[in-house]
């Protein structure tokens, strides 16, 4: 049914919310605490240490692994509408 609507899944929807919001973090689009992130060359996140599989699986650990699988020109784009179709492409969400 999901194919013949050509929906995405309830998984492929939860990671393109999720990489827009980290989107949205890293250019100073929402209003979270930035001191506890570290950004590398290649605009990828250090992914914090995680003690637990509850902490490994949340939010930040969870959606800064898969924004460093993603290639540089889709991080790089400068409006969250830009940003929006690039993983859907990336990942054939």
């Amino acid at each position: 049914m999901l194919r013949e609507l050509k929906w995405s899944t309830l998984e492929q929807r939860r990671n393109q919310a999720s990489l827009t919001m980290l989107h949205k973090i890293n250019n100073k689009q929402v209003n979270v605490n930035h001191s506890h992130f570290t950004i590398t060359q290649n605009n990828k996140f250090l992914i914090p240490h995680s003690k637990t599989k509850h902490h490994m699986n949340s939010f930040f650990p969870w959606a800064i692994r898969l924004w460093n699988e993603l290639p540089t020109e889709i991080k790089d784009a400068p409006t969250v509408p830009a940003f929006a179709s690039g993983p859907n492409k990336f990942y054939a969400f």
